[in-house]
């Protein structure tokens, strides 16, 4: 089984923290959401929706299983190509009076190869939605990795796995990706040469790219030429 694990210190104290992790207002304004449900007691169901321009939402679905009011969370997440579900457990430390350590695991995700793809993503995203709730209550924008507008793609990864590469679950409408052709299921295998065996991969080559820049996509059948465009929020 596959486990990953993040951590996340905010700038504000655990009650507030708690606070906007449970609140459903708060919940849909830091990440961003276009629906969802936010569960309060166990057996109750978490729904996170986001659409990221393209023509399919994302959902996330699970069931809180445990929870220890300012404590922890835990919840059966729901995850395709698991048979049962994986577990995601959700502490807050206090460090001190106005500082708070967020701790989150998940586990449970098998080997089949879109449980390895959804692990992979996970493993890269959840990291990215402890910064937004940090980033939410500190009051500064969202950090994405070396910058704050990174060029965009278009693309919208299921994930990575080094047999297949980067695996296409979307991409956003009149992108950059679009008018390349690249579409849900394809196989990106490397970007300007870089192989891409795991999600980070992506994400350092996108760090250190440009609007404006030339990229050179290597797909499982054929090759693209993709123009980067400028960052829109």
């Amino acid at each position: 089984m596959l486990n990953t694990s993040t951590e996340r210190e905010i700038k504000v104290g655990r009650g507030r923290v708690w606070a906007a992790w449970n609140d459903p207002k708060e919940v849909r304004a830091w990440l961003n959401l276009i629906d969802g449900e936010i569960p309060s007691r166990p057996g109750e169901a978490l729904r996170w929706q986001f659409n990221r321009g393209g023509r399919i939402d994302l959902v996330f679905t699970a069931t809180l299983r445990e929870v220890v009011p300012q404590e922890s969370c835990v919840y059966d997440w729901d995850v395709p190509g698991n048979d049962e579900p994986t577990r995601v457990v959700v502490t807050f430390v206090q460090v001190e009076e106005d500082r708070t350590k967020v701790q989150l695991t998940h586990s449970g995700f098998n080997e089949s190869l879109r449980s390895r793809l959804e692990f992979d993503a996970y493993d890269h995203h959840w990291w990215h939605y402890l910064e937004r709730l940090a980033a939410y209550l500190e009051h500064r924008p969202f950090q994405f990795h070396k910058t704050i507008t990174p060029p965009k793609t278009g693309i919208i990864p299921l994930g990575v796995a080094p047999e297949t590469g980067m695996v296409v679950a979307d991409v956003a409408i009149n992108s950059a990706a679009e008018f390349v052709g690249i579409g849900p299921g394809d196989e990106i295998r490397a970007i300007d040469g870089i192989e891409l065996k795991e999600m980070e991969d992506f994400h350092r080559w996108l760090d250190d790219a440009e609007a404006g820049q030339t990229a050179t996509f290597t797909l499982k059948d054929r090759t693209v030429e993709l123009v980067l465009r400028p960052f829109t929020s």
